[in-house]
């Protein structure tokens, strides 16, 4: 990720956030933060004391693969699901579904406005080496081994050195990374290019062809990478393999609605630093009641909002704006892997090398990730 951002020309307009701020999760009313060093967790009070015992027997294990809900409740208790695993987890996966072994798309930061920087060991690296080395604590174990073992390519002199395990985005936004590549790539790049179709030709290249703001054009390469979302590939390639296309429709992609809203400086509390909340009763439909209007959910944004970081006497927000993503994040449920395999094994087995998915329902849902697996 450092890397495209450098070759990108911002490395001088990014921006990193402090690796040692507090994060916090509102429990009972109040918010409560998270431990983020051992040495906090006697004092903090997010879980009670019966939950830290608790999580403490549990670190031994089974090794047994499970949902990531059945593997925390079952190995660490109930506490350490409900009050840290689903609070960062929810925003982006129905936890109770995700599972443990997903060790390349396991939760490594929502990328809205921000990409994750440098990860390194964690609970999340634990939780999947659980089921490798016995238990969370032999499993962690293994993996600090494994890392430390494992030969590791030059740093490149030109990335920055962030100081721990953070965000980044840049001066002006996101916006500004598809904006430099865009800039650097020039008329390479076609927007508003719509696929209509792939066919392969008896040469073995690919025919492909497009809608576009000038009528309908052809091309032709050799290789054809599809970054778009699984029920779109599903579409275009059920002319090529039905088994591929039957196998990409069955990922799943629940509804999201964005609610953007602005208040006043003077209305944020003095006291709250708060730079996001994330509502996993808003994201997903199973969480929260169906039917609501636009009206209706701005108001449920900007009750809890008072809560914990606008002054309940504030005036209320300016709505940006309210936008229905019908369907938005793929979710990673058991079995998503050998979907996965199916549907690129059956291209492969009729003919079709040069044609590869990609994708954040191939890679993982964070920005990083997508980099990485280009």
């Amino acid at each position: 990720m450092l890397t495209m951002v450098v070759d990108s020309g911002l490395k001088d307009q990014l921006v990193l956030g402090d690796p040692d701020a507090p994060r916090f999760v509102l429990w009972n009313g109040k918010l409560r933060p998270v431990p983020g060093k051992p040495t906090d967790l006697p004092f903090f009070d997010l879980m009670s004391i019966g939950g830290k015992i608790r999580a403490g027997f549990g670190v031994l294990g089974d090794g047994v693969m499970r949902k990531v809900e059945e593997f925390v409740r079952r190995n660490l208790g109930d506490d350490v699901f409900e009050r840290l695993i689903e609070p960062f987890c929810s925003a982006v996966f129905f936890v109770e579904n995700y599972v443990a072994y997903l060790n390349f798309v396991i939760y490594k930061g929502l990328c809205r406005r921000s990409f994750k920087i440098k990860y390194e060991s964690s609970i999340w690296e634990s939780l999947e080496a659980g089921k490798n080395g016995g238990s969370i604590i032999g499993g962690t174990f293994k993996a600090i081994q494994e890392r430390n073992g494992a030969s590791k390519p030059p740093r490149d002199p030109r990335l920055p050195k962030p100081k721990g395990q953070t965000v980044g985005s840049f001066r002006k936004g996101l916006i500004m990374l598809p904006d430099a590549i865009s800039a650097r790539l020039g008329n390479k790049v076609k927007l508003s290019w719509k696929l209509s179709s792939i066919s392969k030709l008896d040469s073995g290249e690919y025919s492909l062809t497009y809608e576009t703001p000038e009528g309908v054009v052809s091309l032709q390469c050799k290789t054809v990478v599809l970054t778009i979302p699984s029920y779109v590939a599903s579409t275009l390639l059920r002319p090529l393999s039905a088994a591929a296309a039957d196998t990409l429709s069955k990922f799943y992609y629940p509804p999201v609605v964005a609610v953007s809203i602005s208040y006043p400086k003077e209305a944020i509390r003095s006291e709250c630093l708060i730079d996001g909340a994330i509502y996993s009763s808003s994201l997903f439909s199973n969480r929260a009641p169906p039917g609501r209007t636009d009206s209706e959910l701005v108001a449920t944004v900007d009750r809890d909002l008072r809560k914990i970081l606008i002054n309940p006497n504030a005036q209320d927000p300016f709505v940006v704006g309210v936008r229905l993503w019908p369907q938005a994040i793929p979710q990673f449920l058991i079995g998503h892997l050998d979907l996965l395999d199916v549907a690129k094994a059956s291209l492969r087995n009729t003919g079709f090398e040069g044609l590869f998915l990609g994708g954040n329902y191939v890679s993982g849902v964070a920005l990083g990730r997508w980099v990485e697996g280009a």
